[in-house]
């Protein structure tokens, strides 16, 4: 079933990476989210959402994993009220994360184009 808004999904997943984000750095006392203790549930939580939204809409599987940490960038902000020196590269390290969850949606959008998939009508 495919989602009448094309971008309500990306928007969403934007959305809650940014909750993720905020939400992880704040339970464990961290200024990013993936450093120390909070890096283990940040990917965990990551992967699961991207492959839930691959899964949910198997098209622009590359955007959703893009999407996702599309505005972690702003929660760094918001929760450190600064921009560090190191920010250039760390959105280097968002892109590339960006990617590494885009697998996690192709393998959602894979196990439901595989399995939950109607048979074609003879």
């Amino acid at each position: 079933m495919p989602t009448k808004n094309k971008y309500i999904v990306p928007v969403i997943l934007s959305v809650c990476g940014f909750g993720v984000w905020f939400l992880i750095s704040s339970a464990f006392h961290l200024r990013e989210a993936w450093d120390g203790p909070g890096g283990k549930p940040f990917f965990i939580s990551m992967l699961l959402l991207n492959a839930v939204a691959g899964f949910i809409e198997p098209e622009r599987k590359i955007l959703k994993g893009l999407a996702s940490v599309f505005l972690q960038p702003l929660a760094i902000f918001i929760k450190s009220g600064e921009v560090g020196s190191l920010f250039p590269i760390g959105l280097i390290a968002f892109f590339v994360l960006g990617l590494l969850f885009s697998i996690a949606a192709a393998l959602g959008a894979f196990v439901k184009n595989k399995f939950f998939t109607p048979a074609p009508n003879k």
